[in-house]
């Protein structure tokens, strides 16, 4: 923090904040890129009960960084879930919204209409950014993002999970939902290296000190956070990020909370001192994240810049990059304290030293050729006089031999009738003029790329149906074709689909209805289930949601079932589908008695 000695006459003050203050702030490193970014929220915990009653998660502040001055900014759970989301309490009772945000009667425990201002999710959801919330609790308590407070019994609290306030979330906007899962996933995703860049991890209420004890808190991090810390993206050279924080002090009361942050890149032993608030995180994620849009009042805030002094960020090749064997590698470093020699770039794969910058240069930017198959690219930086490693950064890569690779849609998916065709091209001997994408199953040529583009992205129209899409790479010169993709999918009509119950089965008295919507021309605002025998409206889904599936109780004889979506504005039916089933009560007694119940 820049504080002068304020016994300067003014002017002389004032010339001295103008020029020092400057200086000293761009000594500051700015917050590293991050390939995996983890955000935990505690709850109901003061800043003086976390040192007391948390030793495993105060080491590792302690090892890496914490806050010393970080104070919350509204009393009540959800409020604050909210401010690290999208930078306001989104209620103006309860606080001063931020330039940008607007109230939607948000209080601790809920809101009375779904939050349609911008958020982290869906600046991720713009960008392609995969993300997940870990939500502990959540399949028990229904799964749903619309799952009540301690639904079944369970400790889960939805005003913990704050993604699932958010229209983008609540209306499934880029298959949102389904990025909201069960706690247990998490360690199988672990498990698998299939954790996406942003990690929410929220315990319930037995483990997240608002239903028992600090120190059971603690326990629950210390049993699970090791596995996370102990993957290469931790670990030196990685470019993980942690990061811990409390709702709200003892009690639900705004007030001092602790904060750690944790990661390889963070200055070990940090204690900062400088004013936080929860905005300030979301600046921090958002910067991590590459997301340069900040929404609420992280556009006005500085991010956390003080716990890192300097690393090396890899612009290119990005993180688990499928590429040809023309690699671009484009890195850069920044010290705060210690001068940069060089950038050498390694080959950890091969052991084989690749390039290295100018000296005194603290950039590169070269095209390396690799061998096809899976290499790991380290980047690091070499100081001035010892000629010593000071940071690095570890970027794995597949290297593909020339040809077209598919991301875009996947094999064998449905879709609906707008189909994203997303597709790269590498060609190490020829120059590619330009991709194009043709239905196989029409013959029809759909699209192309711009000339001298070696990438596509485009959206197309689709009838219902089987399709072949082929994209196919074109060589400058004599236009010929390179190379080619091919992927089969299967287009849907707009409508209501229905999973289950499947037509003309025979269910008890319980009934799963399972169902979704797709309308390319329309938004649909909910789906509703009806009776048709009896002419009953049995149940709909949230507001702003495309999909269903709840259990229903019917009477024992035949039903016929009708579901259909309702349009955003009118509501009205946009589609509608049946099935008949027959109920009957002899199939759950039958259940009973293979179960061996009396």
């Amino acid at each position: 923090m820049c504080t002068p000695n304020s016994q300067l006459p003014p002017f002389m003050l004032l010339f001295v904040l103008s020029f020092l203050c400057p200086f000293f702030a761009n000594a500051q490193a700015p917050i590293p890129r991050s390939s995996h970014v983890v955000l935990i929220m505690e709850e109901n915990t003061s800043y003086s009960t976390t040192v007391a009653e948390m030793p495993w998660l105060v080491s590792q502040g302690s090892v890496n960084g914490h806050t010393a001055n970080y104070v919350s900014n509204t009393s009540g759970s959800l409020m604050d879930y909210l401010w690290v989301a999208s930078g306001s309490c989104h209620a103006k009772v309860n606080c001063v919204l931020p330039a940008g945000t607007h109230d939607f009667g948000c209080g601790g425990d809920g809101c009375i209409a779904p939050i349609t201002d911008d958020n982290i999710f869906r600046e991720m959801n713009n960008r392609g950014i995969s993300w997940k919330v870990y939500a502990q609790s959540y399949a028990a308590a229904g799964g749903t993002v619309t799952t009540p407070d301690g639904a079944n019994g369970t400790y889960y609290y939805r005003r913990h999970n704050g993604a699932t306030w958010y229209s983008d979330i609540l209306s499934n906007v880029s298959g949102s939902q389904a990025r909201i899962v069960d706690f247990s996933q998490f360690a199988k995703d672990l498990a698998n290296n299939a954790l996406p860049q942003f990690s929410i991890i929220a315990p319930d209420g037995l483990n997240d000190a608002h239903d028992a004890s600090a120190a059971k808190a603690d326990a629950f991090l210390k049993a699970n956070l090791p596995a996370l810390l102990a993957k290469a993206y931790f670990q030196p050279g990685g470019d993980g990020l942690l990061i811990v924080t409390f709702d709200n002090g003892d009690a639900d009361a705004a007030g001092l909370v602790y904060t750690a942050v944790i990661g390889p890149n963070v200055t070990p032993n940090t204690v900062s001192n400088t004013p936080y608030k929860h905005e300030h995180t979301l600046a921090t994620l958002l910067d991590a994240l590459g997301i340069a849009t900040h929404p609420g009042a992280s556009a006005s805030v500085a991010p956390m810049k003080d716990f890192f002094s300097g690393y090396v960020t890899v612009i290119s090749p990005a993180q688990n990059a499928v590429t040809g064997t023309q690699v671009l590698v484009n890195a850069s470093a920044t010290e705060a304290v210690a001068q940069i020699y060089q950038i050498q770039v390694w080959d950890k794969t091969t052991g084989q030293k690749l390039a290295e910058s100018s000296p005194g240069s603290a950039s590169f930017n070269q095209t390396l050729t690799l061998a096809p198959g899976p290499h790991q690219i380290i980047v690091e930086d070499i100081s001035t006089g010892n000629f010593q490693t000071l940071h690095q950064a570890l970027v794995n890569v597949a290297v593909l031999a020339d040809g077209v690779a598919v991301a875009s849609p996947l094999p064998n998916t449905t879709a609906g009738p707008e189909v994203l065709v997303s597709a790269t091209a590498t060609e190490s001997a020829a120059q590619i003029y330009q991709l194009q994408v043709w239905d196989n199953t029409t013959g029809r040529k759909l699209g192309e790329s711009a000339p001298g583009a070696s990438t596509i992205e485009q959206v197309f129209l689709l009838a219902p149906g089987p399709h072949q899409i082929i994209v196919e790479d074109i060589s400058t010169g004599n236009y010929q074709t390179l190379h080619k993709a091919l992927v089969n999918l299967t287009v849907l009509a707009d409508g209501v689909a229905i999973a289950s119950p499947s037509p003309n089965s025979t269910s008890g008295v319980q009934v799963l209805v399972s169902a979704s919507a797709q309308e390319s021309a329309a938004q649909i605002y909910q789906l509703q289930v009806w009776d048709n025998t009896t002419g009953r409206k049995l149940g709909e889904s949230a507001p702003g949601t495309a999909t269903i599936q709840q259990t229903f109780s019917f009477a024992p004889g035949p039903h016929q079932i009708i579901v259909e979506d309702i349009s955003t504005g009118s509501f009205q039916a946009l589609h509608k589908s049946s099935v008949t089933i027959n109920v009957s009560s002899s199939a759950v007694s039958a259940l009973s008695l293979a179960m061996g119940v009396h």
